[in-house]
């Protein structure tokens, strides 16, 4: 048979298009697996540590974030004790992860395969998370095949004939019990009932437990030595035993006493408690210028002490005189008024500056024994050292009063010599007169000072 020209060409023509078909076709399925496989989207690493994995957990599991598939597990190992979890996420996508998201493995369905979900807390982190960022924590679900493990090694170390003698002692135990059973379960749910209002206080008392278990932990030394010195107290009261009975039946007896005492009395004791109170709330509202006179008295007898004697010399140093009385009582104008309502003053005491003098306080009672008395007090020396009676001329003058009260007759020629005799200092020719005293003026309405 004959060839025609070119069926050699076709041939090969037709042979290197259906190589070519065929690695289109292999191109196109490969670039269709990577793009499942995701090998051709961009990703960036991150690792997990979590204790265990679990089952059905393996590499190219999904990886998800607020329900969106954002990469996927690249590898899992085991390193010292931890499980290694490595993840290739898109990195478009992780920027709605937050730094502070926390990892969960599980799955949608019992016998499902697991996968990683990316948790977001209550307060995200405004910081995305970053590429290479190493998670130290995940919570894993438990699979049934491990609650089924462990259900079988617990029903391996049970003994049929202990738990069918349990089991017949509950049965006994609750025969005949069932309203009793069923009230006690009725009070137990009331009780979870009132209990769950304060569920967070006690989560939060829980909390603390473990702050206060430190600070007993840290005072342990302490403690320990507190109980080894109870020992030597439990010690001491058995040796004195006898002193101790002796004191407890005394405190009885006076125990026993005081009952009588208040058992007879107790009506009086109210009574006199009650009629105090006005006086002890009086003394309350005037305690602090009590406070102020007390010191301000205690700095006057350390400062002024010389003047009456010091500490190490008995006797006074002084000088008196006499002034004119007050007016006798006159009625209705010397009634009392309890009509003052300064309230407690200091006056500058108890530390007043030298040369300041206190102001003097005016309140409305209802008399003034000062009122219609002389500006200036008279010379206080001259009552006392003067003569008791005028002298006669060309005689020595008669004893003064003062001289009299002290047992003394004998007469001076003149007043220097009587002042000489009694101690007084002469007197000072240059010295100022003394200022005169002002008579206080009416009382306002309702107290004051000036």
């Amino acid at each position: 048979m004959a060839t025609r020209p070119g069926d050699g060409r076709d041939k090969r023509a037709r042979g290197i298009a259906g190589t070519a078909l065929i690695l289109i076709i292999g191109l196109l399925t490969a670039g269709a697996l990577g793009r499942f496989f995701g090998y051709f989207e961009p990703s960036v690493p991150l690792t997990v540590y979590t204790d265990r994995v679990g089952l059905v957990m393996d590499d190219g599991s999904k990886v998800r974030a607020r329900g969106v598939d954002i990469g996927q597990v690249s590898d899992i190992r085991r390193e010292e004790n931890v499980s290694v979890i490595d993840l290739k996420v898109n990195p478009e996508l992780l920027r709605s992860v937050p730094s502070n998201a926390t990892v969960h493995i599980g799955s949608n369905t019992v016998f499902g395969a697991k996968g990683v979900t990316f948790e977001i807390p209550d307060n995200p982190s405004p910081t995305p998370m970053e590429r290479d960022t190493v998670i130290g924590e995940a919570s894993v679900t438990s699979e049934v095949n491990s609650m089924f493990e462990q259900l079988t090694d617990l029903l391996q170390s049970i003994r049929p004939d202990q738990l069918n003698a349990t089991l017949g002692a509950v049965s006994n135990g609750l025969s005949g019990r069932g309203e009793t059973l069923g009230d006690t379960i009725h009070d137990l749910n009331q009780s979870l009932q009132a209990l769950n209002p304060n569920l967070d206080t006690l989560e939060r008392d829980l909390d603390k437990s473990a702050q206060v278990s430190n600070i007993y932990a840290d005072a342990s030394d302490d403690l320990m030595r507190l109980l080894d010195s109870g020992t030597d107290v439990g010690q001491t009261v058995v040796q004195r035993q006898q002193q101790f009975e002796a004191l407890l039946a005394n405190a009885i007896g006076t125990a026993d006493t005081g009952n009588v005492l208040l058992r007879e009395n107790g009506d009086d004791i109210i009574k006199t408690l009650r009629d105090l109170r006005a006086t002890t709330s009086l003394v309350a509202e005037y305690s602090p210028a009590l406070n102020c006179m007390i010191i301000g008295l205690n700095q006057g007898v350390e400062e002024h002490g010389q003047a009456f004697g010091g500490k190490n010399q008995a006797g006074l140093v002084f000088k008196a005189g006499f002034q004119q009385g007050a007016k006798p009582y006159e009625y209705p104008k010397d009634l009392p008024k309890v009509n003052a309502s300064t309230g407690p003053r200091c006056h500058g005491m108890p530390n007043m500056e030298p040369g300041t003098k206190a102001n003097f306080l005016v309140s409305d009672t209802g008399s003034n024994v000062m009122e219609g008395q002389p500006n200036s007090f008279r010379d206080p020396v001259g009552p006392l050292i003067g003569p008791a009676i005028e002298a006669e001329p060309g005689k020595p003058a008669p004893p003064a009063i003062l001289q009299l009260m002290l047992g003394q007759t004998k007469q001076y020629s003149n007043e220097d010599e009587l002042n000489a005799a009694v101690g007084n200092p002469a007197p000072d020719a240059d010295a100022p007169a003394p200022e005169p005293v002002p008579t206080p003026e009416p009382a306002p309405a309702d107290g004051g000072e000036r």
